[in-house]
């Protein structure tokens, strides 16, 4: 009988994992039947098992000035929106559109989004010239699209729409930084043994399979223009306006994937002529790369993790 490939079991395996990191909280979220015991007034979570109070993972703090030109570029979404409803026309369309472009760029200039996960992944591995922007592209749209999924399926789920959003965000959102631990503890595993041995892997589809997994989550900017495109009943331009804030999204992701390969490439080609150092030097990058992805995802999910564990255990 012929074995699975290495590759492609720990693909599944990892998918396994992320499955059961946001599942196993969920028997006692309202969204998935009767509100817990210690629920919210709006229904959301409090707890795992026994009411305790389930945190979000780690954000970073965000730059005052940054956060009031997103405001007004909310803003400007809204009233978008609320003219289309009044009169559609194609050039309102575009400028909408236009708007949650710009919206998404400077919205993933915030903190979170995967930047430091994609910058440490390419600083790690060598890679075709197109790979960052198609990871970058990748992690933006599934992040988007994260957000319509569960609000679509949340449109007809009683009490607060935003509560119930954000509770599910904070399980899925954690349940990815989980996730990535284990893959980046795995990577870790993998390049000291490389680099005992004189010679890089590279990383793998596997690895690559799974960092795009963990970008399954709502964005929490992607959900305040759904729920507001569906409180008008224009679902449909809500959903193109997430695109278009997703694509905008992409751009400093990719940025980041670029600053980390641009980088790493220039160094290999200026060492190319010393193949035994290059070795080297490529087996130090990986190991430094993994290990900073991995204390990366713990330090970001470490106050989710603690509270799952608290209630698991109270």
């Amino acid at each position: 009988m012929t074995r699975c490939p290495r590759g492609v079991r720990f693909a599944v395996a990892a998918a396994l994992a992320f499955a059961c990191l946001c599942a196993a909280p969920l028997s006692a979220n309202p969204f998935m039947g009767q509100p817990a015991a210690g629920a919210g007034p709006d229904g959301a979570a409090t707890g795992v098992g026994s009411g305790a109070q389930i945190s979000p993972v780690r954000a970073g703090a965000v730059n005052p000035e940054l956060a009031k030109k997103q405001g007004s570029l909310r803003d400007e979404i809204a009233n978008h929106f609320r003219a289309w409803k009044e009169n559609p026309s194609a050039s309102l369309l575009w400028g909408m559109l236009g708007v949650a472009f710009f919206y998404g760029i400077l919205h993933a200039m915030g903190p979170g989004h995967r930047k430091t996960v994609v910058f440490s992944l390419y600083l790690a591995r060598e890679a075709p010239a197109w790979e960052p922007a198609g990871m970058g592209l990748a992690l933006s749209l599934l992040h988007g699209g994260a957000a319509l999924i569960v609000l679509l399926l949340l449109r007809g789920v009683t009490g607060a729409l935003s509560g119930k959003a954000d509770t599910i965000a904070i399980y899925m959102e954690g349940g990815a930084y989980g996730l990535l631990i284990v893959v980046a503890l795995f990577l870790v595993i993998g390049a000291v043994r490389d680099l005992a041995r004189g010679h890089p892997r590279h990383g793998g589809a596997a690895s690559l399979g799974t960092i795009l997994l963990t970008g399954i989550y709502p964005c929490p900017g992607a959900i305040l223009v759904l729920i507001l495109s569906l409180t008008l009943g224009i679902t449909g331009v809500g959903a193109l306006s997430v695109l278009a804030m997703s694509l905008g999204m992409s751009l400093p992701i990719v940025a980041a994937g670029y600053l980390a390969w641009f980088g790493r490439t220039g160094l290999f080609h200026a060492l190319k002529k010393n193949e035994a150092r290059l070795g080297r030097v490529a087996s130090a990058f990986e190991l430094a790369g993994y290990a900073v992805l991995l204390a990366f995802a713990c330090y970001m999910a470490a106050p989710f993790l603690a509270s799952v564990a608290r209630g698991l255990f109270a």
